[in-house]
């Protein structure tokens, strides 16, 4: 059986600053950077820039990173945050979105083979007036994908109205592809599409019954604040929590 495994959101430092392109090191070194407090889960956020690094890995590295998911039980994930989406109206943004993706998935085959489930965290993107239109062009592109990248998908809902909630979500892109859906949430106010929040902690939770725990968002108001697993997992599920304090990381 799963342990739960806690942990947060960690950031790509600047490599015009660090002079480190390579992203399967810069991945390495953050989690050792943060490996004495305990954590066990590490979402990797990336931008589009951060997409530029070279992907490429070394076997040193690959040793590194099977180490630490073997050795020590870490989880990780990549979650794109990237400007550009796969439903952009913007040829050039869609095409840019879709190489990214198969870049992160590519890497997260090159570093795994197969042997751990790590995600592949993504926004549906803009919502263009009509949700359900574009959640079914996602569809489409996930079809075009590798089975094998296919299978690291996952999707996160969105703070703002307009866009996609764990509802939307659960109604396209679950029931026709079955893809597992990251519930993302935070002290202020989010986009439930209606639903109360342990409605929406619940089924986004139950998408990942053929994958490994389920992962949650939570978004402090505040580096201040405080809250308690047990107020986020009122079902006590097997769900590993990710905190983010939506702040850049000290290079």
């Amino acid at each position: 059986m799963n342990s739960i495994r806690n942990g947060i959101v960690i950031r790509i430092p600047d490599s015009s600053v660090t002079k480190e392109n390579c992203l399967s090191r810069i991945v390495c070194d953050r989690i050792k950077a943060s490996l004495n407090l305990g954590y066990k889960l590490f979402i990797i956020e990336l931008s589009e820039r951060d997409i530029e690094n070279s992907t490429d890995v070394s076997e040193a590295e690959k040793e590194r990173i099977f180490h630490y998911l073997e050795d020590l039980d870490i989880r990780i994930a990549f979650y794109i945050k990237s400007k550009n989406n796969v439903v952009s109206t913007d040829p050039i943004s869609r095409k840019k979105a879709k190489n990214e993706i198969l870049k992160i998935g590519n890497f997260i085959e090159e570093i795994n083979a197969s042997r751990f489930d790590i995600p592949l965290i993504c926004h549906i993107g803009g919502a263009q007036g009509n949700r359900r239109k574009s959640m079914i062009d996602f569809c489409k592109f996930f079809d075009t994908l590798p089975w094998r990248i296919q299978k690291q998908i996952s999707i996160i809902n969105d703070d703002k109205p307009s866009l996609f909630s764990v509802k939307d979500l659960l109604s396209v892109t679950y029931v026709d592809k079955k893809i597992p859906i990251v519930f993302r949430t935070g002290s202020h106010r989010t986009n439930q599409g209606g639903l109360t929040y342990k409605e929406s902690f619940f089924l986004a939770a139950s998408t990942w019954a053929e994958r490994s725990n389920p992962i949650m968002f939570y978004c402090p108001a505040s580096q201040e604040e405080t809250v308690n697993i047990s107020d986020l997992n009122p079902y006590n599920l097997m769900v590993d929590v990710a905190f983010d304090n939506n702040l850049p990381d000290p290079i």
